[in-house]
């Protein structure tokens, strides 16, 4: 009677069960053979770790520098340079008129006494200003537009500024917005020399892996011969180093996002300092669930690639010992 139940349970066994239970045994075999040499193996996750690391920060940088070329509280806004005629009280009654108007948003006068004040607290400045005697500086209104009326940024901006200049109290009007344009070119440039590193460092992590599933490969290649000769297929052989190649990966990728987390955490007391002096609200960002997921899976990727190219050089180098 046991031996028919044996039979029925064998016979119930259906492919994909089967199937299953060999990636079962394939990742449970991968993952306790990754840890029976310890230091060759974080060494590995060492190597990928940090090259992994390098792209991923500049990637993460490169994003928050991008928020600041996208801020609307940054950007854009427009100096009025009054005319040297026009006394304090025009200037802010100016300013007001400004201030109703719906093209915008706000109007700040800045007073040739403040500007004044300003200069004199920047170290050499103040210096400067005692040998000219009286106050050289105009009054300025800082005109911030309202930009959910504005179309193309750069085209209209510059339109706007036109029509600014044509009151009779403004001498001269700056559209604050170069500094801008020229973060947002570096940001370009930047950009090309993250993607040309993370390809080359790409590289770099599925030849360490390959090379590390190679010597696993020279380690074991009596077991493969003798699994092969009683007719072991290329992708029993192949599975459980494929998953030794996803395991340096992921885990790799996991050390790349904590010594980039705590790099972060390195430069925010600094950046924090520098918007301050700005007067700026920007706060660095850290690394967002979906960089996690880019991360983990490009890495996880890049140890299968390189698990499978290695594997698959040694198979074809000794497809005639298959049966």
């Amino acid at each position: 009677m046991a031996k028919k139940n044996i039979k029925k349970q064998a016979g119930t066994t259906s492919p994909f069960a089967a199937w299953l239970n060999q990636h079962k045994n394939s990742i449970r075999f991968s993952s306790q053979r990754l840890w029976l040499s310890p230091l060759s193996t974080w060494i590995t996750l060492a190597v990928i770790a940090l090259a992994l690391a390098l792209p991923t920060g500049l990637y993460i940088l490169l994003k928050n520098l991008e928020t600041v070329a996208s801020d609307e509280r940054e950007i854009p806004t427009i100096s009025l340079f009054l005319k040297h005629s026009v006394t304090e009280q025009q200037a802010i009654d100016r300013a007001e008129l400004f201030s109703e108007m719906p093209e915008i948003s706000s109007a700040q006068v800045i007073t040739k006494d403040e500007a004044v004040e300003k200069f004199n607290n920047i170290r050499g400045f103040s210096e400067t200003l005692k040998t000219l005697g009286e106050n050289p500086l105009p009054h300025v209104i800082i005109v911030t537009p309202e930009l959910t009326l504005l179309g193309n940024l750069e085209m209209d901006m510059d339109t706007f500024a036109k029509n600014l200049k044509k009151y009779p109290e403004v001498d001269d009007v700056q559209i604050d917005l170069e500094w801008v344009e020229r973060l947002r070119a570096i940001i370009h440039i930047a950009e090309r020399i993250t993607l040309v590193i993370a390809i080359l460092l790409g590289i770099t992590v599925l030849l360490v892996v390959g090379n590390t599933i190679r010597l696993n490969i020279v380690g074991r290649k009596d077991e493969i011969e003798i699994t092969q000769l009683i007719g072991a297929t290329n992708r029993y052989i192949r599975r459980p180093f494929l998953y030794e190649g996803l395991w340096y990966g992921f885990f790799g990728g996991i050390f790349s996002l904590v010594i980039v987390h705590f790099s972060l955490l390195f430069l925010v007391a600094p950046v924090q300092k520098l918007a301050h002096l700005y007067e700026s609200e920007f706060v660095i960002s850290g690394v967002g669930v979906l960089i996690v997921a880019k991360i983990l899976l490009a890495s996880s990727l890049l140890g299968l690639v390189g698990a499978w190219i290695a594997v698959g050089r040694h198979l074809r180098r000794n497809s005639h010992k298959i049966v």
